[in-house]
């Protein structure tokens, strides 16, 4: 082959373009950046109002609605949800896979605007719009605690947010928890109405006379001196003595009215950790940024700054993910690690030092091109190119073993070092390219897997085929012209070199391992039928072993189920339920978590002293021996933090956990001394009866969002019928074994107090329901008129009326209104006032109005698919009201997409195989019989599956099928390729083919061998820990990915003894049928030239 030919020739400059990979990629990898999960792009566009004070309704139809309007004839457009909330309007554009998000972003801000003249003129600001990316969610979380009180710790928070936005890569710092100074006046209606003042009037006053004001340039003598009026408050104090008006020719003092209060703005969250007040931090860093060198430049920060805390003040690292990359990376590496020293060991042991050095270099420089190659593309290093590059452990010294085996062969017929690395690289080149395209051939499809799932799971295949091709280079180029120099050549070979015929006999079979294995293929040659037969019985039976040890009870699953590094307690409070209702579920929750009996935690009957108690750092001791300390007795925790909000920030409504929520982190997975499922199950079991809210339990999500496993829709117009509907399916999933945390969106509905306005007397006095609203809302939810400076930090100046009127009704009969002619109108004179009831939260999906009931499943006992398919015979039953329906969505959506991608995945890999072998053979009937072994080999697939007890992934084991078929043809070509050139050179077809398969017995051998052993670590979990030179008897990594490996590792195996010994007979097969019609053709074409002479 020329490219060989030629590297042979030009063994030197192959050596330099050796030592040019080994800089270039060991480069790439030092830059390459660290990531957990795939840098992915979500084709979603959130937009978030804020409309303070307004109910949920008022928001959906003045604000949801308006936006959503506009939004409808946008390009790529797949679905819109949204949430009308109390005082916030959220909405959620989802586009199609392949939408430009930078253009889908400008589009909606486009529609946005359009928008703005429809809503209302007081809104707090215009809509934010913005989109969503994996690497923007927060990467670090710190939580501050300490003795030096919430205002200190949101200081030293605020200084921190400054110095890590200054780091390279931060994106944005958000600082949550902690209390915020406010400058508040506090007007009193009663002594406002008496002085005949409104609250437009003090507003305007503070407004005004908080300003430093420029009057231009002065010239004195031969200088310019600036003309300045400063206005600006010096010190709070400075607003008493405002005039904000006069009453009997005396001016009326802005003390006179209202009381200012240098105090902290209203609580509308809390944070604690492990029973601390906290004040939390959370990081996000900018797309393709290296998440390691980050989170290392931020801990640097903040030992500069410890020193200047108070005494007593900690720093906690609540969420870490560039430690849980660093296990991952670590994990992966030492799994990549333990397989190539196995590799390396079975090659040592079946070819020698000197071989098998010439085949391990494969390995090396095929990953090392690949990391330049990654380095060019912009890829980050995260678990699916980890695992992709452990999962082509194996494969890269196939092409090698295949030439140096050849080349071995050829030398010791005679040939010299570089006429044999010539012929013998010539010999199997195409065969070594055919196999390698088939494999290519299996993962090309998968590059176009759509959706949130191929955004993920896409950069397996594009890592695999750049390793394989690699690997292809490394073989043709760096392996013959390496061994042209450095095989050993026995004494006296090559003088003159043998010529070639010589050279290319097929292998004696002398050893005990040859003649068994020829005794074994001329047995099955002689029944070739029988052993076809019994591999499609033996296929039928694998399939059913499985369904019989598994598969009935849990034979599909979505994704697979790794143990959590954290968990969540979920809370729905009541609407309308203030801070402190929020917090004191959140202590129960706390300290029945913690081991506090739960009965009396649900009753309240703990103090102060049994809550810190209980929330005390205990010691645990740790698998290893080592102790820690950690709240509450149970082992496997590490910290535990609380989250109660009020009211939800902007896209929260589309969060997989409640605003309010404990956080539960849990140690490492080597040190845990339980599983964490078992961790979960005793947490499920103290908070089941907690009173206060709805309470439900959720695992850290990791992998691609999919949704609950049981998500279901009811769509309809009126809630009452919405929420009566969502009960009902509530009880049947109740029914259903092993689905828990059932809950749903539904809100019974907020207390409200509604002002009914008198429109006509209204229209007298000038004014508008309208007007009327936004005084109320001025007086109750208050405005920041102005801004009040000290140093370097500013802080709002509000004008509201008093907490104490702000929590009574009665104080709404004093509101004067003003009206346009200047006169002061009493509210109880325009409107009337009583209490009713308003909707809670409105949710909405593409114009309709929709209530979502979720539910998890135990996925140790069952799988969602299982109990989804479970439920919707239930439903089938559920009589709806005209009008109503009911739809499964959520991870049912990604399911049934990513089955029908791959099941047209796996259909057009297998004609793209068929394509290249047909090309390979110029045959029908060989790509024919080879692709037979790829239907065989599943039987070892799902042997695999039921000696693991593992059900069918539809993402890990469906990739692994098309993995599997492209892998397992790879020996078949080879071994029928060289048994076409014996036949070729006049063997008989029975020796030619236990010759040829005498002949490829070690290289197919070692090639399955190793492919296998590289990927054992991955399927035990088990592996050498090369960074703390001990055993690893646990993998994080490997939860993931061990369906995909057994899979290509058990079906390899069966597909080793198919390449073998079924193949070798079906060739034998359908080469004596073709010659049997051939005699037969020939005989009657001869028996009528007889007739007719």
């Amino acid at each position: 082959m020329i490219l060989s030919d030629t590297a042979v020739r030009k063994s030197t400059a192959v050596l330099v373009l050796a030592l040019l990979v080994f800089i270039f990629g060991v480069t790439s990898y030092l830059g390459l950046p660290r990531e957990s999960d795939p840098d992915i792009t979500i084709p979603n566009v959130f937009v978030s109002t804020s409309y303070r004070g307004v109910s949920s309704a008022d928001m959906e139809t003045s604000v949801t609605m308006e936006i959503e309007k506009k939004l409808k004839g946008l390009d790529g457009l797949k679905k819109i949800r949204s949430v009308s909330a109390e005082g916030l309007s959220s909405i959620n554009i989802e586009f199609v896979t392949g939408t430009d998000i930078d253009q889908a972003l400008q589009d909606v801000k486009d529609k946005v605007d359009e928008a703005l003249g429809e809503l209302p003129d007081d809104l707090d600001e215009d809509p934010l719009v913005f989109e969503v990316n994996f690497s923007e969610f927060p990467i670090i979380v710190f939580s501050l605690s300490g003795t030096c009180g919430l205002p200190c710790l949101k200081k030293i928070a605020d200084d921190l947010e400054d110095d890590i936005e200054a780091v390279t890569g931060v994106l944005e710092v958000d600082v949550t928890g902690g209390v915020e100074r406010e400058i508040r006046v506090e007007v009193d209606p009663a002594k406002l109405g008496h002085y005949g003042l409104s609250f437009a009037a003090l507003e305007q006053v503070v407004k005004s006379e908080n300003r430093n004001t420029s009057g231009g340039a002065l010239r004195l003598g031969q200088g310019r001196f600036l003309l300045r009026v400063p206005g600006e408050f010096a010190t709070p104090e400075d607003i008493f003595w405002l005039v904000v008006g006069a009453h009997d020719g005396q001016p009326v003092y802005l003390k006179d009215v209202a009381r200012v209060t240098d105090s902290f703005k209203e609580e509308t969250s809390r944070a604690r950790l492990d029973g601390r007040e906290a004040v939390n931090i959370a990081v996000k860093k900018r797309s393709g940024e290296n998440i390691i060198a980050i989170s290392e430049e931020i801990d640097r920060v903040i030992e500069r700054r410890r020193a200047t805390w108070p005494a007593g003040t900690e720093v906690t690292k609540v969420v870490d993910k560039a430690k849980d990359i660093g296990v991952m990376v670590a994990d992966l590496e030492n799994n990549i690690l333990t397989g190539l020293v196995l590799v390396l060991v079975v090659v040592f042991v079946a070819m020698g030092l000197r071989d098998a050095v010439l085949v391990s270099l494969a390995i090396p420089f095929s990953m090392l091109l690949t990391f330049t190659t990654l380095s060019i593309l912009g890829v980050t290093l995260n678990m699916v190119v980890l695992f992709s590059l452990t999962l082509a452990l194996g494969m890269l010294v196939d092409n090698a073993i295949v030439i140096v085996e050849n080349i071995h062969r050829f030398i010791e017929q005679g040939a010299g070092r570089v006429s044999a690395a010539m012929r013998a690289t010539g010999e199997v080149a195409w065969p070594v390219i055919g196999s390698t395209l088939t494999t290519l051939a299996a993962f090309a499809p998968m590059l176009f897997w759509p959706g949130v799932m191929g955004e993920f799971m896409s950069y397996l295949p594009l890592t695999l085929i750049i390793t394989l091709a690699s690997s292809l280079f490394v073989a043709l180029v760096f392996t013959p012209a390496l061994a042209s120099l450095f095989m050993r050549q026995p004494a006296g070979a090559g003088r003159g070199d043998a010529d070639a015929e010589s050279a290319e006999q097929p292998v004696a079979i002398d050893s005990f391992l040859l003649r068994r294995y020829a005794a074994t293929l001329g047995f099955c040659l002689r029944r070739p039928l029988a052993v076809v037969f019994a591999s499609g019985l033996a296929l039928v039976l694998l399939v059913q072993v499985w369904l019989l040890v598994i598969g009935l009870e849990k034979p599909v699953e979505f994704f697979p189920e790794v143990d959590p590094k954290g968990m969540y307690v979920n809370v729905e409070t009541p609407e309308g339920a203030d801070l402190d209702y929020i917090d004191q579920v959140m202590q129960r929750l706390e300290i029945a978590v913690a081991g506090f009996d739960p009965g009396e935690a649900a009753r309240d009957r703990f103090s102060r002293a049994d809550y810190l108690q209980a929330l005390a750092p205990q010691e645990h001791t740790m698998p290893s021996g080592l102790v820690h300390t950690a709240p509450g007795d149970l082992a496997n925790i590490e910290t535990l933090y609380m989250k109660g909000v009020v009211a939800a920030g902007q896209g929260s409504a589309f969060d997989s956990n409640t605003p309010s929520h404990l956080g539960i982190r849990f140690l490492d997975l080597q040190d845990r001394n339980e599983r964490s499922q078992t961790t979960l199950d005793t947490i499920r079991r103290r908070v089941a009866e907690i009173p206060g809210g709805k309470v439900t339990i959720a695992t850290e999500e990791q992998g691609p969002p999919t949704g609950a496993p049981i998500n279901i829709e009811i769509i309809g117009d009126d809630f009452a019928v919405l929420g009566e509907t969502a009960r009902q399916i509530r009880g049947l999933l109740a029914d259903l074994p092993h689905v828990r945390d059932i809950r749903d969106d539904f809100n019974e509905g907020l207390p409200s107090v509604q002002v009914r306005v008198d429109r006509q007397k209204a229209a007298l006095f000038g004014l508008t329901t309208d007007a009327i609203g936004f005084a109320l809302k001025t007086a109750y939810n208050g405005l920041d008129v102005s801004t009040y400076r000290e140093g370097n930090d500013d802080y709002d100046i509000t004008v509201q009326l008093a907490e104490a009127d702000r929590r009574t009704v009665d104080v709404l009969n004093e509101l004067l209104i003003p009206a346009p002619d200047g006169r002061l109108v009493p509210l109880s004179t325009l409107a009337t006032v009583r209490f009713a009831g308003a909707l809670g939260d409105i949710n909405r999906i593409d114009g309709e109005r929709v209530v979502t009931v979720k539910a998890s499943v135990d996925e140790t006992v069952t799988t969602g698919p299982v109990m989804r398919a479970r439920a919707e015979e239930l439903l089938a039953d559920l009589p709806l009201p005209p009008g109503y329906r009911v739809r499964f969505t959520g991870e049912f959506e990604f399911q049934q997409e990513s089955e029908a991608f791959l099941s047209q995945a796996f259909a057009v890999a297998v004609l793209l195989i068929f394509l290249v072998l047909v090309a390979q053979f110029n045959s029908i009937s060989q790509p024919f019989l080879i692709m037979v072994t790829v239907v065989l080999s599943l039987g070892g697939a799902f042997l695999g599956l039921a000696l693991h007890r593992q059900p069918f992934g539809i993402i890990m084991t469906g990739v692994g099928v098309i993995s599997l078929a492209g892998v397992v043809v790879n020996n078949a070509i080879v071994l029928i390729d060289y048994t076409n050139r014996l036949v070729e050179r006049g063997f008989p077809l029975d020796e030619a083919v236990v010759k040829a398969g005498a002949t490829r017995l070690r290289p197919v051998l070692l090639t399955a061998v190793t492919t296998i052993l590289g990927l054992v670590p991955m399927i035990t979990g088990v592996s050498f820990d090369f960074h703390n030179l001990s055993v690893a008897w646990v993998s994080e990594s490997s939860q993931w990915w061990r369906s995909m490996a057994v899979v290509v590792v058990w079906g390899l195996m069966v597909a080793t003894f198919l390449t073998l010994v079924v193949v070798p007979s079906m060739y034998f097969l359908f080469e004596r049928g073709r010659e049997r019609v051939a005699r037969l053709g020939a005989r009657l074409r001869a028996q009528g030239r007889d007739g007719r002479t």
